[in-house]
């Protein structure tokens, strides 16, 4: 991946960052994406829950510039079958939920800042995903 699109990514994560409607948003997508959703988060309080995404969002970017697996194994194992359990082909749902919110609330949103965001995520979402059943594939 190129640093160009890290820094890209980085840049549009913190215009959002600031924005109250933007976490709003993308879980509002999320909830609409899929029917098995909505029950993984009926007992969720949605404010302290966009706290927690804003600093995940934060270490998958970090995780981008260093893919160090100490830096997102907390925030796996937490989405492993073993607690919440977020199955890996469920994680197309957030990723495109974050790119819709992020077009909704980044006024600098484009092709180009669509792809960095896709580019910046893969590598974190790919180890989470392997982190699933309880080990790194």
């Amino acid at each position: 991946m190129e640093q160009t699109d890290i820094q890209i990514a980085e840049a549009s994560y913190h215009r959002c960052a600031e924005i109250p409607a933007f976490y709003t948003t993308l879980y509002e997508r999320l909830l609409a994406s899929d029917p098995r959703i909505p029950p993984m988060f009926a007992k969720t309080a949605f404010e302290r829950q966009h706290k927690l995404l804003r600093h995940g969002l934060g270490v998958l970017i970090i995780y981008a510039k260093r893919p160090n697996p100490a830096l997102l194994e907390r925030i796996a194992v937490r989405h492993s079958r073993t607690d919440v359990d977020v199955p890996p082909e469920m994680y197309p749902c957030f990723v495109e939920s974050l790119l819709s919110a992020v077009a909704a609330h980044d006024p600098e949103y484009g092709p180009e800042v669509g792809a960095a965001w896709r580019a910046a995520l893969a590598p974190g979402v790919a180890y989470m995903q392997s982190l699933y059943h309880g080990e790194p594939r």
